[in-house]
């Protein structure tokens, strides 16, 4: 994993908690606290039926050490198909000489890392970041529904069925992952 050097930002608020408006402070999996470990946040939104506005439909923060975990547990067929995509993307672009270079956060929050499509041309999107305490530490990316279907079909049956006990297990779920997985279970993928 790439850190840009000396990236150290305050988390912004479209990573805090939807229950409490403040940033994560455990992890939804092992409810442990983060301490000064690094942690990811991953929160996905869907545009309402009005088309007016975007509803969370999952969020959750994920330790380091649940994280390798759940690394483990995806079938190397898929983990070979998401190499191979990585890599076919390019990744995240890396300026020259990060510490000179001026970043667009609100960019990076707004705008799909993989098409460039605004937020305001997606149907649905997934925001992901990395924290350590109450900084972020690398730019945040956000993945629009192209990308999150592209991805999806990388994934095979098996490790498909990891991410749907996944989500089981969020030890905190927001009322609408909540009743979207009592109605049909969700083959979306997770990006942490």
């Amino acid at each position: 994993m790439h850190f840009f050097f000396n990236f150290n930002e305050d988390i912004p608020e479209q990573f805090y908690s939807e229950q409490d408006k403040q940033p994560h402070s455990e992890c939804s999996v092992c409810g442990n606290g983060f301490g000064n470990g690094h942690y990811f946040v991953e929160k996905a939104f869907q545009r309402t039926h009005d088309k007016s506005s975007y509803e969370l439909t999952f969020e959750y923060a994920i330790c380091e050490r649940c994280k390798s975990d759940m690394m483990q547990s995806i079938s190397k067929e898929s983990m070979k198909h998401i190499q191979e995509f990585a890599m076919k993307m390019g990744g995240m672009p890396v300026p020259e000489n990060s510490n000179d270079v001026e970043i667009d956060l609100k960019q990076y929050l707004t705008t799909c890392i993989a098409t460039g499509k605004s937020i305001d041309e997606l149907e649905e999107y997934h925001l992901v970041g990395i924290f350590r305490g109450n900084k972020m530490v690398q730019l945040p990316m956000l993945y629009g529904e192209t990308f999150i279907e592209e991805y999806s079909e990388l994934l095979s049956e098996e490790t498909k069925g990891f991410f749907d006990d996944f989500f089981n297990n969020i030890t905190l779920l927001p009322p609408t992952l909540a009743k979207i997985l009592e109605d049909e279970k969700p083959r979306r993928p997770v990006f942490i």
